[in-house]
C-alpha cells in the first residue's frame, strides 16, 4: 500500500467499468419494462433493501481491519466464521420474516398483490447476500486487490447475461429470479477466490477465540452498522414515502433520477476500498502524515467528483434519451440536478467517514452526522412539499440532508481533532458546480455547447486556483495510466 494513488486509480477504473456494464444492464431492463413495471420493481427493491440493510452490522469494514492485521493465515478463517455467525443471527430472521410477511406488506401497506412474489424471492436472495460482504473482506483484508477488481468486472458482465433474458421472458418476476440467480453465483465465486489461497490453513475458532474475536469485531462494527442503517433508509426514504400515496409512475420517475445520480457513488465507493486500511495505519503510526496525505488526496478526489457530477447533470437530457431510447423518462429530468448534487455531497461524506472517522474511531461523531442526514432531509421535505411537486421537493430535501451531514462531520473533526481540510474554496466551488448543474433543465443541446467551454473552463480554473489540482498531478495521473496500459511492474 505504498502507492495510495495507484490503488485508488485501479479501483476507480475497475469499478467504473463494472458500473458501465451495470448501466447497460439497467437501461436494457428499462427498455424492456414499461414505466409501471419498472416502478413496481423499484418499490420491491426498496422494501427489501430497507429490511436487508439490518443484516449489515458493520461487519465488512470491521472484518477487513481484523483480517489485515491477522498474524497467522489460520486466523483469517476464524475471523470469517465469527463474522458470518454474527451476521446470520440477524439475516435469517429478516429473510424468514420478509418471506412470510410478503403478503401482508403487499396487501395491507401498498395495496397491490403484484409485490408478493418479488418480495418472497428477495427474501431468499438475502440468505445468499449475507455472506458476500464477509467474503469481500477476506479478499481485501489479505490485500488481494487485483483479484477483487477483476472479479468486479467479470461479475458485472455475468449480471447482464443473467438479467436480460429473465426480464425479457418473465418481466417483473423475471427480474427477481435473475436477482436470486446472480446472488447465488456471486456467493460461490467469492468463496472460491477468498479461500483458494488458504487451502490447508482453514481452522475453526475455539469457543474462547470466538468470544475474543466477537468483542474485537463488534466493538468496531456497531457504529458502522448504525450509520449504514441511517444511510440506507435515507436513500430508500423517497421511494417508500412516494409509494404510499402516489402511482407507480411517480415512484418510477423519482427512482430513475436517483438511479442515474447514484452512479456517481462508484468514485467514492472505489476510494473507500483502499482508504480504510491505508489511513487506519497512518492514523496510528504518524498523525501528521495522516493529515497531510489525507488533505492532498481528498482535494484531488473532490475535484474529480465535482467535474464528473457537474458533467452528468449538465448533459442529462441528452444522455438519458440515448440510454432509454426515447423520452419516456423526460419527467425525471427536473429531478436530476438536485439528485446528482445530493449524491455529490454524500460522496464527500462517504470518503471522510472511511478515511477519517473510522480510522480515528470517532463513533459518536459518525452516528451524529448521519442522524443530521435523516433529520435534515425529513424537515426539509415537510417545508418544501407544499411549495413544489412532491418528487422535486424530496430531491431538494436530499440535498439539504446530505449538506447538513457534511457540515457537521467537518465541524466535529475540526473540534475534536484540530484538523480542518474543507475550507471556503470548497464551498465556493460546490456552489459554482450546482449553478452549472441546474442548466440540465435547458433542453437546447446547441445552446449548451456554446456556453460549455466558458462554464467548465471557469470551474476547472477554480480548482487549479484553489490548489486542489496541479500540473504535476496531471502528469502523475497520465504516468500511472501509462503503466497500467503497458507492462506490469511490481
Amino acid at each position: 500500500m505504498k502507492d495510495l494513488g495507484k490503488w485508488q486509480l485501479i479501483s476507480m477504473l475497475s469499478q467504473g467499468l463494472a458500473m458501465l456494464l451495470g448501466m447497460v444492464e439497467t437501461f436494457l431492463v428499462i427498455r424492456i419494462l414499461n414505466v409501471g413495471e419498472w416502478g413496481l420493481v423499484q418499490l420491491a427493491v426498496s422494501i427489501g433493501g430497507a429490511l436487508g440493510i439490518y443484516q449489515h452490522l458493520g461487519l465488512v469494514s470491521a472484518s477487513t481491519r481484523e483480517i489485515s492485521s491477522a498474524k497467522k493465515d489460520e486466523d483469517i478463517f476464524k475471523i470469517f466464521i465469527t463474522s458470518s455467525v454474527v451476521r446470520y443471527f440477524v439475516t435469517l430472521p429478516i429473510a424468514v420474516g420478509l418471506f412470510f410477511g410478503a403478503g401482508k406488506i403487499s396487501q395491507n401497506l401498498y395495496h397491490t398483490l403484484d409485490l408478493i412474489l418479488p418480495l418472497k424471492i428477495y427474501a431468499v436472495a438475502l440468505v445468499f447476500q449475507g455472506v458476500q460482504g464477509i467474503l469481500n473482506s477476506v479478499i481485501s483484508g489479505t490485500k488481494r486487490f487485483k483479484h477483487l477488481f477483476i472479479y468486479q468486472v467479470v461479475i458485472a458482465f455475468v449480471n447482464i447475461l443473467i438479467f436480460i433474458p429473465f426480464v425479457y421472458f418473465f418481466k417483473v418476476p423475471g427480474y427477481f429470479y435473475a436477482f436470486l440467480t446472480f446472488n447465488i453465483i456471486s456467493s460461490i465465486s467469492l468463496a472460491v477466490i477468498a479461500f483458494k489461497p488458504l487451502k490447508g490453513k482453514i481452522v475453526m475458532p475455539t469457543k474462547k477465540e470466538f468470544k475474543n474475536l466477537f468483542k474485537e469485531i463488534f466493538s468496531i462494527s456497531i457504529a458502522i452498522y448504525v450509520v449504514k442503517i441511517l444511510y440506507t433508509n435515507w436513500e430508500k426514504l423517497g421511494n417508500n414515502l412516494l409509494g404510499l400515496s402516489n402511482a407507480p409512475e411517480v415512484v418510477a420517475m423519482y427512482a430513475f433520477a436517483l438511479l442515474y445520480a447514484k452512479k456517481l457513488m462508484t468514485i467514492s465507493d472505489s476510494i473507500t476500498t483502499v482508504n480504510i486500511p491505508v489511513f487506519s495505519e497512518r492514523f496510528v503510526n504518524d498523525f501528521k502524515e495522516f493529515k497531510n496525505s489525507f488533505s492532498k488526496n481528498f482535494n484531488k478526489i473532490f475535484s474529480a467528483i465535482i467535474l464528473v457530477g457537474t458533467s452528468v447533470s449538465y448533459f442529462a437530457p441528452t444522455l438519458i434519451r440515448i440510454l432509454v431510447g426515447g423520452n419516456k423518462y423526460d419527467q425525471a429530468i427536473p429531478l436530476i440536478a438536485p439528485m446528482v448534487f445530493a449524491i455529490v455531497l454524500y460522496s464527500f461524506v462517504n470518503i471522510i467517514n472511511s478515511s477519517v472517522l473510522i480510522p480515528a474511531k470517532m463513533a459518536k461523531s459518525m452516528i451524529g452526522s448521519y442522524i443530521f442526514l435523516i433529520i435534515g432531509t425529513g424537515l426539509s421535505y415537510l417545508v418544501l412539499k407544499n411549495m413544489m411537486d412532491v418528487s422535486l421537493a424530496f430531491s431538494w430535501s436530499m440535498v439539504a440532508g446530505s449538506g447538513l451531514c457534511l457540515f457537521f462531520m467537518i465541524f466535529w473533526i475540526k473540534k475534536r481533532m484540530k484538523f480542518l481540510f474543507f475550507n471556503i474554496d470548497h464551498w465556493v466551488i460546490l456552489v459554482q458546480s450546482l449553478a452549472i448543474s441546474l442548466l440540465c433543465n435547458v433542453d437546447d443541446f446547441w445552446v449548451k455547447m456554446v456556453v460549455l467551454f466558458p462554464l467548465f473552463g471557469l470551474l476547472i480554473w477554480g480548482l487549479f486556483e484553489a490548489g486542489f489540482v496541479k500540473k504535476s498531478d496531471l502528469k502523475s495521473l497520465f504516468g500511472k495510466l501509462s503503466l497500467l496500459t503497458g507492462k506490469n511492474k511490481k
